[in-house]
């Protein structure tokens, strides 16, 4: 019962920073969207972020993580109007839908799908599960951008779970669900495609030929 709340702790934790997310301006998301393109200045005001969501004393791989998915974020934030207030979800609300969202895996794997099973999906999927944290801000960042072209769009709440436990069970996770998801049956009912060329109708004969 104890584990069960601490996990829960930590989940809200995390759906905190994503809210805080949520109320940035423009200013700010450029500039995490710079840091993703390379800028290596530090976003100090990142800190306030990290103090008021818990995450004030958390070590620097775990804080390299957070502002990772903050610069991921910024790269499609939800749209809103100047001054308007945004639409934010209580964290324990998201934390428990984060529960049940697809991974980047399963995204990743409906992307594949929706384009036509391309094969340069497959490999850039397999460049990320590749990348170590050091090259994880690229690999992501493209990741990210190509999902938007089908208008696929992570949940941040899970997204940021998975990279601040960035490791082999995130990667194998992953590898299983994209997978799962470019071989999964088609619903029953549904005509299967086939390769096989149909035969082109007979002509009816005239009326009074023979045989």
């Amino acid at each position: 019962m104890t584990q069960i709340k601490e996990n829960r702790a930590a989940d809200d934790r995390v759906a905190r920073f994503v809210n805080e997310l949520a109320r940035l301006e423009r200013g700010p998301l450029a500039q995490l969207r710079r840091g993703l393109g390379g800028d290596e200045r530090s976003v100090y005001w990142l800190e306030g972020l990290y103090a008021r969501t818990g995450y004030g004393a958390a070590p620097k791989h775990t804080k390299d993580a957070l502002q990772l998915l903050a610069g991921l974020y910024a790269l499609k934030p939800q749209a809103r109007d100047e001054g308007e207030e945004p639409d934010i979800s209580g964290e324990a609300e998201a934390a428990a839908k984060a529960e049940q969202a697809p991974s980047i895996g399963r995204l990743m794997g409906r992307l594949y799908v929706a384009q036509g099973a391309r094969p340069s999906t497959e490999k850039r999927f397999l460049a990320l599960l590749d990348a170590d944290r050091d090259g994880l801000n690229y690999q992501m960042r493209q990741a990210v951008m190509l999902l938007a072209t089908e208008d696929l769009t992570p949940d941040w709440v899970r997204l940021a779970s998975d990279l601040l436990h960035w490791g082999d069970p995130v990667r194998r996770r992953w590898a299983r669900e994209f997978y799962s998801e470019i071989h999964r049956e088609p619903p029953q009912g549904s005509a299967a495609p086939t390769d096989e060329p149909t035969e082109p109708a007979q002509p009816s004969a005239p009326e009074g030929a023979t045989a």
